[in-house]
């Protein structure tokens, strides 16, 4: 007679943000992109911290190379 066990599900976070690679509009942080002082430029938030880029890889379906930059993940990772 063969044995079933029983298999629990794991349940997976969902990603928090809106992609992967890609720079989004929910992710800018107003008080930094303030301090700023300037009309292109922004400052979003993701899972490795903040970083800039501009306005205009916002929402636009592309990644962004300013948010997968290899050495501002392997710091945060730090």
């Amino acid at each position: 007679m063969v044995k079933y066990r029983r298999v629990t599900p794991v349940k997976t976070e969902r990603y928090p943000y809106p992609s992967r690679f890609g720079s989004h509009s929910s992710m800018i942080d107003e008080e930094k992109t303030g301090e700023l002082d300037s009309e292109d430029s922004v400052v979003l938030k993701d899972e490795f911290g903040f970083y800039t880029t501009q306005r205009k890889t916002l929402d636009n379906g592309l990644s962004d190379p300013k948010r997968y930059r290899t050495d501002r993940i392997t710091r945060a990772g730090q």
